[in-house]
């Protein structure tokens, strides 16, 4: 004798379901760039409270995974298994280790094709963790703000996103040998790596169509943050390569 099936039962069981999980537990898309280390960039969203984080960290996949996402060419992000992004703030206690899902070319909402599915991407590093005010409003004239990482030959800059409207963009850059300037009249050379993100700001705006481009070059003033001797920073002429990933839509009001 079987039992009478109730689908109403299963839907009261999924809300239920549901409602045991946090508002932050959901499928975190993510762009995924780079190449030696390789990176993700959480891809946030005002309106969505599961959503409304920026997250860049370093990542790993097993060898054969890692030649085959290299491989490539343009636009890759990773759709990984649903989880809770709480679990990647460093100050919030364990963190997570891994996140398993599939790499996509192309993003994975707008017609990517899967390049690697069910593959696990270490969390090698955190590197910047901050939760978005969906209050705040935008200040236009505020200046153009990025962060900056990556090692020798592959840096990266991330833009800063501070409240709606705003917008996510990643771009490939390098600092122009011989223009570091740590105070006046001294030149040096560029610092090796940015293991941790740094804020850059440049001489513009902070809106989409005063952001940096494929082909800019721009003085950026950088902030290594304040010792026990003071402020540290250092001025630089910045040469952006590509243009990684841009996107508004997300992020406007």
């Amino acid at each position: 004798m079987h039992a009478h099936h109730d689908p109403a039962h299963d839907r009261a069981h999924d809300r239920a379901h549901d409602r045991a999980q946090p508002e932050t537990f959901d499928v975190h898309g993510m762009l995924l760039f780079g190449d030696d280390p390789l990176y993700f960039s959480h891809l946030p969203m005002f309106h969505v409270p599961a959503h409304r984080f920026q997250v860049l960290m370093e990542v790993g996949f097993r060898d054969d995974v890692r030649e085959a996402v290299c491989k490539v060419e343009g636009l890759r992000t990773f759709v990984p298994d649903p989880f809770d992004i709480l679990e990647l703030d460093p100050d919030g206690g364990p963190m997570r280790t891994s996140v398993r899902g599939t790499v996509f070319r192309g993003h994975f909402e707008r017609g990517g094709v899967p390049v690697a599915e069910d593959v696990t991407a270490r969390i090698e590093r955190v590197l910047f963790f901050r939760r978005l005010d969906p209050a705040a409003r935008h200040d236009d004239e505020a200046p153009l703000s990025y962060l900056c990482f990556g090692r020798a030959g592959g840096l990266h800059l991330a833009h800063e996103i501070t409240a709606r409207p705003d917008f996510d963009q990643v771009l490939a850059v390098r600092l122009v040998r011989g223009t570091v300037r740590h105070e006046p009249g001294v030149t040096g050379e560029p610092p090796a790596d940015f293991e941790r993100p740094v804020p850059v700001t440049f001489g513009r705006v902070d809106t989409p169509r005063r952001r940096l481009v494929a082909g800019d070059t721009a003085e950026g003033d950088f902030d290594l943050g304040v010792s026990r001797t003071g402020e540290h920073g250092f001025h630089a002429q910045v040469e952006v390569v590509d243009e990684i990933y841009m996107e508004t839509g997300d992020l406007s009001m």
